[in-house]
């Protein structure tokens, strides 16, 4: 019997052995934000110099997730330029 696994588009492929028979582990993910900026304000420049004062709820293989106007948004990889730590 042969198990055939299609890569996933949304994080890195597992690690298998040579021979492909058995699943090794996942590689661990790379932390982009110290876990403490989690829960805190921020303050979010994306786009074209757009800034967004939000609540930095989560980041993910697509961008981050954040709270803002009362809905969650998520802003992209791609259109990050700065993420800064609101002072309390």
């Amino acid at each position: 019997m042969t198990e055939t696994h299609t890569p996933s588009t949304n994080g890195p492929a597992p690690l298998v052995t040579p021979d492909g028979s058995r699943l090794i582990t996942r590689r661990p993910g790379r932390e982009t934000f110290p876990a403490s900026w989690l829960r805190h304000r921020v303050t979010v420049t994306y786009g074209d110099g757009q800034d967004l004062a939000c609540t930095l709820l989560e980041y993910c293989s697509v961008g981050l997730i954040v709270a803002a106007n009362g809905s969650k948004s998520l802003i992209s990889w791609e259109a990050l330029k700065l993420v800064e730590l609101v002072e309390d």
